[in-house]
């Protein structure tokens, strides 16, 4: 009897995917194969062939010197498969209409798409791309580079990481790195190699096939994914518009700055026009009795700080540039420079910073230049790499990039927050938000001068005013400016190098290294390093070597709350205040080696992980560690949810013992759609002060937190 039963569910057991295939209507045909292309269905592998009848989640993989076309059965769109091309197909029945939503995850695609019946959209690992009646060619490479090019009608490119999205209109190339700003040029001729357009001009007629009636399954409607932003952006989309295009974004919602909630209307206008592109960043903070913020509109440089960014290019170009937010920059292997954040303040600190660069005609020369705020000028960085052996006969050593990089701050000090721009710290300043007044001592200067006139009724005005400003009692009253912090600059230097080692469509491999100095301290290495991407997996592996009095990634996503630090306290009668630059700091550097690794993957298409650990030792084997989190959820797990992330960090600590540090930050978002061009956001961004210096994140004031909420739209 138990084997009887064994058996019957057995058979229902391989018998019933069967049934449940056969009775679901499929959502396409193949219309012609050649060579090798393999068909993915329920984790098993068949050999595509023509008039396969297509269902979702069905996986094409196109191999060397193959390709598939394929139509969809409602309105005959036409997709044509390039050869090393992977392709998931799906569509959503509406009504009479397919809503198609396919993955383009490596490789190029065609497609022709039909103007009556359902939506068409296409995702890559780091776009997605919607289009209505158009005929359009998109690819993505192995080096995250997605590019549209439209023929006919318009096509919406959008960046998963950050919301961007420009419109590739008829004759229109489309081009981006899958986060920032998206570059939309003409197609110029030799963009589009002659097999590609070869393979695009062959016609293809859609196959007739009498279909017997099919029983529906009804299948819930899971809505399209991208992945959430993983930079401190400016809460509120951003809409790029096409070659001399229009677009506004925005939002409304409530904001929290400091222990003030305030109600926030944002307008984020952009204009684009060729490789040009500007953008606004409006923004109204409106308090409980409905009065504007004035420190946002008092001073001519506020509104300079309206500008979100203006660009032209991108980096890799023969001129690039870039004028505004920047949530992360990076130089060479981010031994001086890593994640650095002009932003990590905002809206409180708004900076407009600069990057200039682009490539020199000789031994393939790039150049670039970055300040972080060109109204100040105080952080500056640069780099330049070239490939010196590029006529060698070696083809190993043809490759190798040699590379060096500066970084320079003015003054660490200008990294205590001057809310009032009137050079005095907040930290020292009795009236932080009036650049009329900086001291209780000054403010009261008619009760000075009453009290002054009882005890000397014979003086004068002048002897008054001689006694009050040259008094040393009431001048040790007085707050510290920045001139009296005087000025503490530093400099660091480094020299890289990479050498690609082995380069596949599976696999790539390349090795680097780096050394650099922080003058008048000391130096860290990387050697050996190692970078490599396999399937689903990005991965970097280096041995790290730091003398003592030195501190890596020194401009790092905190640098500008690290950059200088207060602390006042009280001893006896005395009230003591002391600033800390960053480095100082690197006294208490001793020397040490390890290793650091970070690892970003997709799990199951799931959830979306970037991990990096670096475990450094040195005498008596103490350890210095540092780790960096992000997780982003797939938004097919909750319908409608656009946007799930959350990040960690904590830098430079022995045992991972408190949550909360001088070196920790987190950050979270959370979006969901409630309309095509609307979407509700929530942000929280926590980053800790120790302001008595006691080591630990528990009195009031040493945890600032920056909340939002909100709706934002675009059209």
């Amino acid at each position: 009897m138990c084997k009887k039963i064994s058996f019957i569910l057995l058979i229902i057991f391989i018998i019933s995917p069967c049934t449940l295939l056969f009775g679901i209507e499929h959502i396409a045909i193949t219309m012609k194969v050649k060579g090798d292309v393999d068909l993915t269905r329920n984790n098993n592998i068949y050999s595509l062939n023509i008039q396969d009848r297509l269902f979702n989640d069905d996986l094409i993989e196109s191999k060397e010197n193959s390709f598939a076309a394929l139509f969809f059965a409602d309105d005959n769109s036409i997709v044509k498969l390039f050869p090393n091309s992977i392709l998931l197909i799906n569509a959503q029945k509406d009504n009479k209409k397919l809503n198609k939503k396919c993955k383009l995850s490596m490789g190029e695609m065609w497609a022709k798409v039909g103007k009556i019946h359902g939506d068409f959209e296409v995702e890559t690992p780091t776009t997605v791309v919607s289009v209505k009646g158009t005929e359009f060619l998109l690819s993505y490479d192995e080096d995250g580079f997605t590019d549209v090019f439209t023929f006919s009608g318009e096509v919406t490119l959008m960046n998963k990481a950050d919301g961007s999205a420009a419109t590739i209109g008829a004759g229109e190339h489309g081009h981006t790195i899958g986060t920032g700003f998206i570059e939309v040029t003409d197609i110029e001729p030799g963009d589009i190699n002659r097999e590609t357009q070869d393979f695009i001009d062959i016609e293809i007629k859609p196959i007739e096939i009498k279909e017997e009636p099919q029983p529906e399954i009804e299948k819930e409607e899971t809505p399209q994914t991208y992945v959430p932003p993983v930079e401190q952006e400016v809460r509120g989309t951003r809409v790029s518009a096409g070659s001399e295009g229009f677009s506004m974004g925005g939002g409304v919602g409530t904001i929290m700055i400091g222990d003030m909630t305030y109600s926030q209307i944002r307008l984020m206008p952009e204009l684009v026009f060729g490789r040009f592109g500007i953008g606004l960043n409006i923004e109204l903070l409106i308090d409980s009795e409905g009065q504007i913020r004035e420190e946002d509109w008092d001073d001519w440089e506020d509104y300079i700080n309206k500008i979100y960014y203006v660009r032209y290019g991108h980096r890799g170009d023969k001129f690039f540039g870039r004028i505004g937010g920047f949530p992360n920059y990076t130089l060479a292997h981010g031994l001086i420079m890593r994640d650095y954040s002009n932003m990590l303040r905002y809206p409180d600190d708004r900076q407009i910073g600069l990057q200039l660069g682009g490539r020199l005609p000789y031994a393939s020369m790039n150049i670039e230049g970055f300040s972080s705020n060109i109204l100040e000028n105080e952080i500056l960085a640069g780099r330049l790499t070239f490939q010196p052996l590029l006529t060698s006969s070696v083809p190993l050593l043809k490759k190798i990039i040699l590379g060096g990089t500066i970084a320079h701050d003015r003054n660490q000090y200008k990294g205590l927050l001057d809310s009032d721009d009137d050079n005095y710290p907040d930290v020292f300043d009795d009236y932080p938000f009036d650049n009329d007044w900086h001291n209780e001592v000054d403010y009261e200067i008619d009760v000075y001068q009453e009290i002054y006139f009882e005890l000397y009724p014979n003086a004068t005005e002048d002897d008054f005013l001689d006694w009050f400003y040259n008094s040393p009692t009431l001048n040790a009253l007085r707050n510290s400016s920045f001139k009296d912090l005087g000025e503490e600059d530093i400099t660091i230097a480094g020299l890289d190098y990479e050498l690609p080692i082995y380069d596949s469509e599976l696999f790539y491999l390349s090795h680097y290294g780096e050394a650099v100095q922080i003058f008048e301290h000391k130096n860290g290495f990387i050697f050996p390093g190692f970078y490599s991407k396999f399937l689903i997996f990005h991965m970097n592996l280096e041995y790290r070597f730091y003398q003592e009095d030195f501190l890596p990634a020194f401009f790092d996503h905190l640098y500008e709350e690290e950059r200088a630090k207060a602390y006042i306290y009280e001893e006896g009668d005395s009230t003591i205040s002391i600033v800390i630059t960053k480095e100082d700091l690197l006294a208490e550097a001793t020397q040490s080696q390890g290793w650091y690794a970070s690892l970003t993957t997709n799990l199951f298409n799931t959830i979306f992980l970037t991990v990096s650990y670096e475990d450094m030792y040195g005498e008596d084997n103490i350890h210095n560690r540092s780790i960096w989190g992000k997780v982003n959820l797939e938004q097919r797990i909750i319908p409608n949810l656009n946007r799930a992330e959350i990040s960690y960090s904590q830098t430079r600590f022995e045992k991972l013992k408190y949550f909360k540090t001088p070196t920790s930050l987190v950050k979270g978002i959370l979006g969901y759609s409630i309309g095509r061009t609307t979407e509700l956001i929530a942000s929280y961004q926590e980053r800790y002060v120790d302001l008595d210096g006691n080591g630990k994140i528990k009195g009031e004031g040493e945890t600032i937190t920056t909340m939002s909420f909100g709706v934002e739209f675009r059209f």
